[in-house]
């Protein structure tokens, strides 16, 4: 019997619930590290036993090797693949092969009823779409469902989207590991662009920053396991030979790599060292002790930023809950936290991002964390910020007496934390209003505390919590 948690139940009543509304086509949404594999394999089994048939499509052989490992006697359908058997109920695609062969595959395709495409964002997946039969149901996985301008939109291939769970929740509930982000200013003005992203192998290279980030591994996750992501593949052997230079266990690996397996089966024993990659670890790598990942490389792609920090995000308990980010392209300043919530939608929002913005940040001048710019009090290492006052605050509260309780609530939109604190102590503006002007939840706990209130104070107002990041 599978047990699931709390969250994944939750997901499987609204994939039912979706399906019972008549939707055929469903994309389910949840976090990296929420266990989607787990949740698709339930799925396909409770299929078969019902009769159906199931196709899972895959873009990566890791992956293909991963969903195989929840299905016992599923048939592999790669390159290699001569013969396949269209009476057994599960099996495994990659999905360039489906797409290569899919004419001489059309009776196999037909006999399908149920297909389940992992990391379905990408846009490979749409070549194959109009081989499925309509009689088919499908289920799109992915953590990001998003598509840029001159894609596809997704809600051309799926007519709903689930997601009940987001990336705080989970971190919340102890799921996923919390991230403590290290950023380094650089200056990407001028910077041709590789495709859409910055190619910052030459700015890396010529400004010797592979020494910056040996430098920063060392200082902020000393023997830390860690993943660097790089954006070609010399700027990966560049950075890889400095740590071996500097004598951290560290090797290369891409796509082009004959001895992939080997490699993956060096960082899978170690417990210290760099994987440095380009483009093979950023999507189904489940490495649950790697504690540190290194972005050398700017994007603007928010779904590659958030699956490459989510390689981190995994917990082990009473072992592993904190992961570490160390950022040379400054994607956290220009796409937002990782940890940030995220609501998605089937329809294009390329720029939804640029129109909300990340919000402003600082770094610790203490530990040198990249936190929010609005908090007072570090939250990695308590050091508290102190600025230069101006007027007496017991001076503007008594000005503020005089005004009507409008113009004390658009001060106190804008005030800063402590004064807040004393407009609510005086009782010049509602503690809920002034709640409901922060950004952050950690700002509301400091709140709390300030104000003197019960720990069950948040809950009985958990409305406005939950809306904060």
């Amino acid at each position: 019997m599978t047990h699931f948690r709390p969250y994944q139940e939750k997901l499987i009543q609204d994939l039912r619930e979706s399906i019972r509304r008549g939707n055929k086509r469903i994309l389910l949404c949840a976090p990296t590290g929420s266990g989607k594999t787990v949740l698709f394999t339930y799925m396909a089994v409770e299929h078969a036993k019902k009769g159906g048939k199931v196709l899972i499509l895959t873009h990566r052989g890791e992956l293909l090797k991963q969903a195989a490992g929840g299905l016992e006697y599923a048939q592999l359908i790669t390159a290699e693949t001569r013969e396949i058997d269209l009476e057994n109920p599960f099996s495994i695609g990659m999905v360039e092969t489906i797409f290569r062969r899919a004419g001489k595959l059309k009776k196999f395709l037909d006999s399908r009823t149920l297909v389940i495409a992992d990391e379905c964002h990408l846009e490979n997946f749409t070549k194959v779409f109009p081989f499925i039969p309509e009689t088919a149901a499908v289920i799109g996985a992915t953590a990001t469902p998003y598509r840029k301008s001159g894609q596809n939109c997704l809600s051309e291939f799926y007519s709903d989207l689930v997601q009940s769970v987001d990336t705080p929740d989970l971190i919340e509930q102890g799921y996923l590991s919390r991230a403590v982000t290290y950023s380094v200013p650089i200056n990407l003005k001028g910077l041709r662009k590789s495709g859409e992203d910055y190619d910052t192998a030459a700015y890396y290279a010529e400004n010797k920053t592979y020494e910056g980030v040996v430098d920063n591994y060392l200082k902020h996750t000393p023997n830390g396991k860690a993943i660097l992501f790089a954006s070609n593949i010399a700027s990966s052997k560049e950075v890889c030979k400095e740590f071996q230079n500097r004598g951290i266990p560290a090797k290369h690996v891409d796509g082009g790599s004959l001895d992939r397996a080997q490699i993956f089966e060096w960082f899978s024993g170690i417990k210290s060292g760099v994987l440095c990659n380009c483009g093979i670890a950023t999507t189904g790598f489940n490495q649950k002790d790697v504690d540190t990942i290194i972005l050398y490389r700017a994007t603007v792609s928010l779904p590659l930023f958030l699956q490459m920090c989510g390689r981190g995000s995994r917990v082990i308990p009473d072992v592993k809950n904190t992961f570490y980010i160390l950022d040379f392209g400054m994607n956290v300043e220009r796409l937002g936290f990782w940890q940030m919530p995220r609501t998605w939608s089937l329809k294009k929002q390329q720029k939804r991002q640029k129109e909300k913005g990340a919000p402003p940040m600082r770094t610790c001048k203490n530990c040198e964390a990249l936190i929010p710019a609005k908090m007072k009090v570090c939250p990695e290492c308590k050091h508290e910020e102190i600025k230069a006052k101006g007027k007496n605050e017991s001076v503007i509260l008594e000005q503020l007496l005089e005004l009507p309780p409008s113009a004390r609530n658009k001060f106190a939109k804008t005030a800063p934390f402590p004064v807040k604190v004393e407009m609510c102590k005086a009782k010049l503006v509602n503690p809920l209003y002034v709640c409901r002007t922060f950004t952050y939840k950690e700002e509301m706990r400091e709140f709390q505390k300030a104000m003197g209130y019960k720990n069950g104070w948040i809950h009985y107002n958990k409305d406005i919590y939950e809306r904060l990041h």
